[in-house]
């Protein structure tokens, strides 16, 4: 395997880590926070989690989930899609409660019934991932699912767990009363530059190597620069230059590897836009190419005309300078930039030459 050319003891860019490689940043564990207590404290008993896709929310979840807290029952639901009744089949068999009937009121009896049997200090909870796709009717029986519990005086939460779009959907006016009801909110942030910097090498740390013995410092900077800050991004980004560098038999991860990763990635992940990367080298020379041409036709601008006969003067001019004097100096100011436009045609000409040749001779290697 790749990751025993760099002298690891494991793959350290797996997508499912285990508890030894999950990193926490600032924003990890302010959200980690966020779910514990809405499992475990919230009186109100809806919480959000929203973060972009790649941000760790799965990652968190499972983390807290792996906890096994005693008080806590959870079903975890991550299929957004499913009707309110599947929903409720999939959290009856997460909590083993047997239901012989099929239809929607019977599930939910089943399940108030399982509610009501916990002790004050036990809680349930279900958990739906990827929540922005839950549609509205989905979103309003689950509203007047935890109805139920209030009306028993047991808690039953509910946490949605969501890209951006759930935040956004939940302030449509149809979905009022809902949004009403959550009152533990979190955001998961993207990480920092630092906090990516200190991701890779707590990853890497897990696999007994350290940033500095596989990456060059450009190459990391740049695959960095290029994940915009998404931890999903980072480890495919930095998996795939080690296993460029690995096939090119290089000791380090450098930046011509580094750039061959972001490239076969389709370059910045930042939400789908595409950040400036370095151009190639004949890329630069045709940039300067153009920039030149430009210059050369605004200096040039300049020089677009040049007056025949020498500028009239006014009448107060004219008194002030004898005619025959006048007519000497507008004389000479012709002649002047009459050599001043032979001057720069010339240099011009020279220019465009030199530049032509450059791109001319750059156009095989940006064919290679």
């Amino acid at each position: 395997m790749y990751y025993r050319h760099f002298r690891l003891t494991g793959p350290p860019f797996e997508a499912l880590a285990g508890p030894e490689a999950l990193y926490l940043s600032q924003a990890h564990r302010e959200s980690l926070a966020a779910l514990e207590w809405g499992l475990l404290h919230e009186p109100s008993g809806f919480t959000t989690l929203t973060g972009e896709t790649g941000t760790g929310k799965t990652t968190l979840v499972s983390s807290i989930l792996a906890r096994n807290f005693a008080q806590l029952h959870a079903a975890y639901v991550i299929n957004p899609k499913l009707s309110f009744e599947d929903i409720l089949r999939v959290v009856l068999g997460q909590f083993g409660i047997a239901c012989m009937e099929s239809n929607k009121p019977d599930r939910i009896e089943a399940l108030v019934s399982f509610l009501g049997a916990r002790m004050p200090n036990e809680r349930l909870a279900i958990i739906v991932d990827e929540a922005q796709g839950l549609s509205e009717d989905v979103l309003e029986e689950l509203r007047l699912l935890s109805n139920y519990g209030q009306r028993i005086g047991k808690y039953l939460q509910l946490v949605l767990v969501g890209q951006p779009e759930l935040a956004l959907r939940l302030k449509s006016p149809s979905l009022r009363q809902f949004n009403q009801r959550v009152a533990a909110r979190s955001v998961l942030n993207r990480l920092s530059f630092v906090e990516a910097h200190e991701y890779v090498g707590y990853r890497l740390r897990a696999r007994d190597g350290r940033s500095r013995d596989i990456f060059d410092s450009e190459a990391l900077d740049y695959l960095l620069r290029h994940s915009a800050g998404i931890p999903r991004q980072i480890n495919v980004l930095c998996h795939n230059a080690m296993l460029l560098a690995y096939s090119g038999g290089a000791p380090l991860v450098d930046l011509k590897s580094a750039r061959a990763a972001v490239a076969e990635h389709g370059g910045s992940l930042l939400g789908g836009a595409w950040t400036l990367t370095i151009p190639s080298k004949g890329a630069q020379l045709i940039y300067v190419g153009v920039a030149a041409l430009a210059l050369l036709l605004l200096a040039g601008y300049g020089y677009r005309a040049v007056p025949t006969q020498a500028p009239r003067t006014n009448a107060d001019a004219s008194a002030a300078v004898p005619a025959q004097t006048a007519r000497i100096i507008g004389d000479a100011s012709i002649n002047v930039a009459r050599e001043s436009q032979a001057a720069f045609k010339a240099t011009a000409k020279a220019t465009v030459k030199t530049v032509a040749k450059q791109i001319v001779a750059s156009i095989p290697a940006l064919v290679s």
